[in-house]
């Protein structure tokens, strides 16, 4: 099992909509709205890195309003 916190920018009035999609995805066990540099941070579960990469960029990076992702894989 893979472990991941995903911090996300998103466009300008989109963040309530991204976050909700986000929370809608299997391996998102739970996704909040931040103050900072990011608007959102994703806390995330996958099988493998390469279930992780297909979560990352073949679907939260796919959602509308999405601009750049950060991720940092949990090592303990």
């Amino acid at each position: 099992m893979v472990e991941a916190y995903v911090t996300i920018q998103t466009g300008a009035g989109t963040t309530s909509d991204v976050v909700e999609h986000v929370r809608t995805l299997d391996n998102v066990r739970k996704a909040s709205i931040v103050a900072g540099e990011f608007d959102i941070v994703a806390e995330v579960e996958a099988e493998s890195e390469r279930e992780l990469l297909t979560l990352i960029t073949g679907e939260i990076q796919d959602i509308e309003g999405v601009g750049r992702t950060s991720t940092c894989i949990v090592l303990g």
